[in-house]
């Protein structure tokens, strides 16, 4: 029957064997359109021919096209019963050991007893974020250090002179306050 391979390329022309249709000669042309099913090909020229060739591969490739659409819309359970049905069973009994380790382990939460915890200062702490300091003046700096037990007179003195000449940030000063009475 037929032994030609018939395809249209990129640029719409129609092929068979390694050259275009309309490249080939009448005689081989009108023996590929006889076993296509043409009627009277020795009657019409190769460009009509070409032609009817053409339109009947476009034809058969949009009716391969739609059977295969309509096969894609064909639900699976219908083309294969038995194993839909296997599934189905399978998806039940999937749902089935999922719903009862849920059951258990809800049950095993319950059955412990839970524990109270009292928060202690570091968990506060840690939790509840820490006021910003607030800004320290140099007067109120000054009395902090002049109130200060643990510094002798010379000590004192330097520090507010610090202060003074604007050397440390009065905040600084304090700090170095505290630490100069811890030691004595």
């Amino acid at each position: 029957m037929v032994s030609y391979v018939l395809n249209v390329d990129k640029a719409g022309d129609l092929k068979f064997g390694r050259k275009k249709c309309r490249l080939h000669k009448k005689d081989e042309v009108a023996k590929v359109a006889r076993d296509y099913g043409i009627p009277t090909p020795n009657k019409k020229t190769v460009k009509e021919l070409c032609g009817s060739l053409k339109k009947k591969i476009q034809n058969a490739a949009r009716v391969s096209n739609q059977i295969k659409k309509d096969l894609n819309n064909v639900p699976l359970a219908k083309l294969y019963p038995e194993a839909a049905k296997k599934r189905a069973a399978a998806k039940k009994r999937a749902e089935k050991k999922a719903l009862d380790k849920k059951v258990a382990a809800n049950f095993m939460k319950g059955m412990v007893t839970k524990r109270i915890v009292t928060p202690t200062r570091a968990t506060i702490r840690a939790v509840m974020p820490m006021p910003k300091p607030q800004p320290l003046t140099k007067d109120v700096a000054r009395k902090r250090i002049m109130a200060m037990k643990g510094l002798n007179g010379r000590n004192k003195f330097s520090l507010v002179n610090r202060l003074s000449l604007n050397q440390h940030s009065p905040r600084r000063v304090v700090r170095l306050a505290r630490e100069l009475a811890r030691l004595r």
